[in-house]
């Protein structure tokens, strides 16, 4: 057997073991990844499968807006990933917008790591200690403080969005790019 047919029967046999709603999330969730332009989108991708999945198909998931770090340094990123039953769903952590700058991490579908990536990354609800000393550094600096600034200012406004679907709704359909939820809809449903 060839390496793509036992990553094939590996995935049929891991896909075997979850109950349909759970294969719904996953198949939403691949479409997502091919039908979404997702590079540096976490917010984006985490906002629509949450709604999509309710809307759609009755699932409640949970968007969550955290924090993630790479294991190199004490800086935490803001970041968003799904959680429905205690697993993680992470598209786009694979594809930063900045990949000079931040290492590609795993595409991660329900806990079930589907492409390998930088795997030291961890993910926090809250910022760590040394992750606030880092960026009261930083919003002490004139230099830096605008961006920080407005990129704290960005995290609080998407914690609050990832509670109100009517947010979530206004958020995706306001895309500068045109890609409002019903158009990402459309084709994550295409497959």
């Amino acid at each position: 057997m060839g390496e793509a047919a036992r990553r094939n029967a590996a995935e049929a046999a891991w896909l075997a073991t979850l109950d349909e709603q759970e294969r719904i999330l996953v198949r939403a969730a691949k479409g997502l990844a091919v039908a979404l332009p997702l590079d540096g989108a976490c917010y984006r991708a985490s906002l629509f499968l949450k709604l999509f999945l309710e809307q759609e198909h009755g699932t409640a998931a949970n968007a969550v807006v955290g924090f993630v770090n790479d294991g190199t340094d004490e800086l935490y990123a803001s970041h968003a990933w799904l959680e429905f039953r205690g697993q993680r769903t992470d598209l786009t952590l694979c594809r930063p917008m900045s990949p000079e700058v931040q290492k590609r991490g795993q595409l991660v579908i329900h806990g079930r790591v589907i492409a390998e990536g930088w795997s030291r990354y961890t993910y926090h609800m809250h910022r760590p200690l040394e992750g606030l000393r880092v960026i009261q550094q930083m919003m002490s600096n004139p230099s830096t403080r605008p961006m920080v600034a407005e990129q704290e200012e960005l995290h609080l406004r998407m914690v609050a969005t990832a509670k109100n679907n009517t947010l979530i709704r206004a958020y995706l359909d306001g895309a500068p790019d045109g890609l409002t939820y019903d158009r990402i809809a459309t084709a994550v449903k295409r497959g």
